[in-house]
């Protein structure tokens, strides 16, 4: 079920967050691109991984689905 920003739990609005801040105007992919190119070389705050550790396969989807929304 997909939960909007204002259900999200706060490990999700952090990565949210993260995400939103790295798409480009009108290209998520590249947006998502250069989050895996930051991950694998730690180039973003900690705060980020705890919660890819934390959050469940279908928080993770929510995540994503909210940042593909206006798309």
């Amino acid at each position: 079920m997909d939960k909007t920003r204002d259900e999200m739990n706060g490990n999700q609005r952090m990565l949210l967050n993260c995400l939103e801040s790295l798409v480009p105007e009108d290209n998520v992919l590249m947006g998502i691109a250069e989050f895996q190119s930051r991950l694998g070389n730690h180039n973003v705050p900690k705060e980020v991984y705890i919660a890819l550790g934390i959050l469940n396969n279908a928080e993770v989807n929510n995540v994503l689905h909210e940042l593909t929304r206006p798309f």
